[in-house]
C-alpha cells in the first residue's frame, strides 16, 4: 500500500482509536475539505480507513472538477526493448510517481501518437492499449504491406495505419483500418500525395477525435483529415495564423483542434503560441503565448529550438524539446480563454542517452488507481 501523508496517517490513527485520547473527531464537511487537497494517489488507502472515510473520499471526488490529466512517461532501454519502466506526473498534486512493475511486454520499439495512444508495431503484430495506465493490451495481426514508421492512430472504433517511409516491399500510399468491433482489416483511399513517403514520427503531427484523424506537416502546416467511416481523405487545408511558424504541432482539447506553433522572427528570436482551430476553413484564434522564461527552459544547451513535441488532452498541453528533455513546460487552458504556465523537471532525463523516452497523457481517475492497488505485482510510488 502507498504510505499516507503524515497528516492523514495521524488522522487515521485518531479514527482507529475512536478519538478517545485526543477528544477530536474528524468527520463530515471538514474531512471532505481536507481530502480535497490530498493527492489522488493517496485517496485509495484513505478510502480504506473506515466506512465514513470511504464516503468522504467519494463525496470529495464528486465535488471536484474534471480530473487533471497525468503526463505518462515510458522509459525503454535501447539495448533491450523488454526493459520498460513507467513514470507519471500528476498536475493536481505536482508529484512524480513510478509504477514498480510495468505491464508492457514487447520486443520492438514502443511508440505513441496523438498524445494518448500507446502502441507497438512490427511485421509480426500490432499491440495497443486504451486504458489510462496501460494495464491492458490487445494484440492483432498487422496489415499486409505496411511501411516503416507509418501513421498509427485510434479514431473511435477504428485503428488507422497509413503511409510511412518508402521501402522496396510496401506501398507508401496505402491506408488500412482495423475495425475493433469486427476484428477485420479494410483498405481505404490512398493517402494524399503530399503526405506519401513521410515518417510519421519526424515529419507529421497527428490528432484525433472520435470521428476524424487530422494529419499536419510539421514544417508547413499543410493539413488533411481522414474519415474512417467513409474511408476518404479531405483537404488540403493550411493552418495559417498569420505568423512565421517553423514547427507545427496539433492536438485535440475537448474535441477542439489545438495548434502549438514555434515562431521565429527576422532576428531568429523564438516564441511559442497556442491557437484554437475553428470552422471548416481551419481559422486560427490565438489562445496564449508562452512566457520567455519557459521558452528558455526548452532550449538545448548547444542549439536553438528546431522542433517541439506536444501531448494535448483535456485542458492541458505538455510541451517538450525532443533534443533537450531535462525540463517540460505545461500549459493549462483556462475557460475564459487564458493560459496558466509552469515547468516540471523530468525525473528520468539523465537516463535518456541509454533509454528511449515515450510520452503520453491520460485522464487517470480514482477507479484506475483502485485497479492498480488490486494488482499484487504493481504499485505506484511517489518519486518526487
Amino acid at each position: 500500500m502507498i504510505p499516507l501523508p503524515n497528516v492523514l496517517a495521524k488522522m487515521a490513527r485518531i479514527e482507529d482509536q475512536g478519538s478517545e485520547e485526543d477528544g477530536v473527531e474528524i468527520r463530515g464537511d471538514i474531512l471532505e475539505v481536507i481530502l480535497s487537497h490530498v493527492p489522488l494517489i493517496d485517496l485509495v488507502p484513505a478510502s480504506r480507513v473506515c466506512k465514513s472515510w470511504c464516503c468522504a473520499v467519494a463525496s470529495s471526488l464528486r465535488h471536484q472538477k474534471r480530473p487533471k490529466p497525468w503526463l505518462i512517461l515510458h522509459k525503454q532501454a535501447t539495448h533491450d526493448p523488454c526493459i520498460i519502466s513507467m513514470h507519471a506526473y500528476d498536475p493536481r498534486s505536482h508529484i512524480w510517481m513510478k509504477m514498480l512493475q510495468s505491464s508492457i511486454k514487447c520486443m520492438s520499439n514502443l511508440k505513441s501518437s496523438h498524445s494518448n495512444f500507446l502502441y507497438v508495431f512490427s511485421s509480426l503484430k500490432l499491440s495497443f492499449s486504451f486504458d489510462p495506465l496501460n494495464l491492458t493490451w490487445s494484440d492483432v495481426y498487422p496489415p499486409f504491406g505496411s511501411c516503416r514508421d507509418p501513421i498509427v492512430a485510434r479514431v473511435g472504433d477504428f485503428i488507422v495505419i497509413a503511409g510511412g517511409e518508402y521501402n522496396y516491399e510496401s506501398d507508401p500510399s496505402l491506408v488500412e483500418i482495423y475495425n475493433i468491433g469486427t476484428c477485420a482489416w479494410q483498405i481505404c483511399d490512398n493517402m494524399p500525395r503530399h503526405l506519401v513517403g513521410m515518417s510519421a514520427s519526424n515529419f507529421l503531427s497527428i490528432a484525433t477525435t472520435n470521428e476524424k484523424l487530422f494529419v499536419t506537416k510539421k514544417q508547413s502546416g499543410m493539413t488533411y483529415w481522414f474519415d474512417p467511416k467513409s474511408k476518404c481523405w479531405f483537404g488540403p487545408y493550411t493552418l495559417n495564423p498569420g505568423q512565421p511558424i517553423v514547427d507545427y504541432n496539433i492536438g485535440t482539447s475537448n474535441c477542439d483542434l489545438i495548434l502549438v506553433g514555434l515562431c521565429k522572427n527576422s532576428q531568429n528570436a523564438e516564441r511559442l503560441k497556442v491557437w484554437k482551430v475553428v470552422g471548416e476553413n481551419f481559422q486560427c484564434e490565438e489562445i496564449g503565448e508562452m512566457p520567455c522564461l519557459y521558452v528558455e527552459k526548452l532550449k538545448s544547451k548547444s542549439f536553438e529550438i528546431s522542433s517541439l513535441n506536444t501531448c494535448v488532452i483535456g485542458n492541458f498541453v505538455y510541451i517538450y524539446n525532443p533534443l533537450e528533455m531535462d525540463e517540460l513546460v505545461v500549459c493549462e487552458l483556462i475557460i475564459d480563454g487564458h493560459c496558466r504556465w509552469w515547468s516540471i523537471q523530468n525525473v528520468v532525463a539523465s537516463d535518456e542517452i541509454m533509454n528511449k523516452l515515450v510520452f503520453t497523457c491520460s485522464e487517470v481517475g480514482f477507479e484506475d488507481l483502485q485497479r492498480v492497488m488490486r494488482l499484487g505485482n504493481q504499485r505506484l510510488l511517489v518519486e518526487s
